[in-house]
């Protein structure tokens, strides 16, 4: 009785993992939406060699390998940092000959060796000397690589996380408009302290993150508790940006297993908490996009989720009303005035499977975002017998999304982080690198098209993060922000990217600093590298010669 009792439950088990594994298999191969499009906006690459391969050391470090993109040189093209695993140094690699090329002893990238991780990085002008440094968070703290256009330096940060908070992602901002970076510092538990990965209703199980006030000096206090920040959750990342319009950089903060919150900067030092549609419910909002996708002059937000991979009744955990439970990806369109709706199923990318990082980027040059999802979990079983593609999805004109992985060649069955994205070879067309965990790196150059474009080399200091450029020509008016910390544990390029289609003429480019300043460009040329402060200063000095000549008059 008791072995066929026995043999009864092995026969429902293996039927619920083949259960689960049907449809974590249908969920991946599957097309849930209409994906037709034309086959002139399939953007189309090539792949080209990056040797770099991330080492995992699963029973120690949390799931995370960051990368981040800077110009280490301001010759407009990105170099690539990868951060090394417990056992792995950290390299930066440039892009030459068709090729990424391993330049860390080149460029002086000191050594971490081998007792911490590298969970987090950003890249941002720290000492406003007007080269681009990186900040890393490693499980012992913040260090801070300071740049001198050459050869980096290190420098350790006090950090006052406790003593069960990793630091994982990083985004920097003038929050309080004083001319010095400051940084909202992400923490998760340490991996031997986690208890579950599907816990939602325990409010005392978690780290706590870190509001850091720039001293002056590059020395920081806390301030988390006097801005209203403090919390106990897991958190992945966060990032600052202007969202109501006001020129004060605003906060959104992405929980795991919880919620996306929105957070409005008063302008005192203080945040305030806002409403926004996964309030009071519960996700897996892990990776996050910042851009405007509709192209109404507001920034929107994605955010990526366990999707429709895991069945709900394990994804769920502990929650009570499960009804709460959100797992599709989510798509936050700001309607104004710290007011979004979620528009993922009208733009068709709710449906979809279990994603990391992602970003917005035009890859095809036609004037709209488009989005690129990283997807597999290295600690999740199906994801070692099954692997997701990892997801380029296209922007129609509608606003909706397609899925053009396969045709446009950048499939990543591997355990993907994030995408970095940036214009490599210098041809106005962005490539594409996928940064994964425990593996390979993948590389993918644009192979482009007709299509104009123009790019903003914005520097890297403080009253520049946070910005807000507003692109307008006679057809259009297109939209972006230079941010921190867009994807997962990443960072992107700082040299910003608009596709202008068939477009033969830029009325104006205006970019609104985070300190309430403003440049205006008049008729700037397509197809170029636009140097704002280089065009401020000319600016400045025409104004000169046009004062000079009136007063002789």
């Amino acid at each position: 009785m008791i072995k066929k009792l026995l043999k009864i439950i092995g026969t429902l088990l293996l039927m619920m993992m083949i259960l689960v594994f049907f449809r974590f298999w249908r969920d991946s191969v599957s097309d849930k939406y209409d994906v037709s499009i034309e086959s002139d906006k399939i953007p189309e690459f090539s792949n080209v060699p990056l040797d770099f391969v991330h080492k995992y050391t699963g029973e120690k470090s949390l799931p995370l390998a960051p990368s981040a993109l800077i110009d280490i040189d301001n010759d407009n093209i990105d170099e690539v940092f990868f951060g090394g695993g417990m056992s792995q140094e950290d390299a930066i690699y440039a892009y030459r000959n068709n090729e990424f090329v391993l330049v860390s002893e080149e460029v002086g990238l000191p050594k971490k060796g081998n007792t911490t991780t590298s969970l987090g990085v950003v890249s941002g002008d720290m000492d406003n000397n007007g080269f681009t440094d990186l900040i890393i968070a490693r499980e012992d703290g913040l260090h801070i690589y300071y740049n001198d256009g050459k050869t980096f330096t290190e420098t350790i940060i006090n950090t006052p996380v406790n003593k069960k908070s990793s630091p994982a992602g990083i985004t920097l901002g003038d929050i309080d408009k004083d001319g010095d970076l400051d940084i909202f510092l992400a923490t998760y538990l340490h991996k031997e302290l986690m208890e579950g990965q599907n816990i939602f209703e325990r409010y005392d199980y978690g780290s706590t993150s870190e509001l850091l006030l720039n001293n002056g000096d590059n020395t920081f206090k806390s301030i988390t508790k006097a801005a209203g920040l403090d919390y106990i959750h897991n958190t992945f990342q966060g990032v600052l940006v202007d969202i109501d319009n006001d020129s004060w950089l605003d906060l959104v903060v992405v929980h795991d297993t919880g919620e996306a919150r929105t957070y409005k900067n008063n302008g005192d030092l203080t945040f305030t908490m806002k409403s926004n549609p996964l309030t009071g419910k519960f996700a897996y909002p892990m990776g996050l996009a910042v851009g405007d996708y509709n192209n109404d002059g507001l920034v929107d937000f994605m955010f990526s989720n366990v999707g429709t991979t895991a069945p709900n009744f394990m994804a769920s955990g502990d929650i009570k009303d499960k009804s709460l439970f959100n797992d599709k990806w989510i798509l936050f369109k700001n309607e104004g005035n710290f007011k979004f709706t979620d528009a993922a199923e009208e733009a068709k990318i709710a449906d979809y499977e279990f994603s990391w990082g992602c970003t917005f980027a035009d890859m095809n040059n036609d004037g709209l975002q488009d989005l690129i999802v990283a997807e597999n979990y290295v600690d999740f079983p199906f994801s070692k017998i099954f692997k997701l593609p990892g997801r380029l999805l296209i922007q129609k004109e509608d606003h909706t999304f397609v899925p053009t992985e396969t045709e446009s060649g950048v499939e990543n069955p591997l355990y993907g982080i994030t995408a970095l994205v940036s214009d490599f070879n210098a041809d106005g067309h962005l490539d594409l690198i996928w940064t994964n965990i425990d593996g390979p790196s993948n590389a993918f150059i644009n192979k482009g098209n007709a299509n104009n474009f123009v790019q903003l080399d914005l520097a890297d200091a403080a009253e520049a993060m946070g910005a807000k450029v507003t692109v307008v020509t006679p057809d259009e008016t297109y939209t972006d922000w230079l941010v921190t910390g867009e994807g997962l544990a990443s960072d992107q390029t700082a040299l910003l990217h608009f596709g202008l289609g068939k477009t033969q003429h830029i009325h104006k480019i205006t970019v609104a600093y985070s300190n309430g300043n403003k440049d205006e460009i008049i008729s700037p040329k397509i197809n170029s590298v636009v140097d704002v402060i280089k065009e401020r200063n000319l600016q400045m000095a025409n104004d000169t010669v046009v004062t000079t000549l009136k007063t002789k008059k």
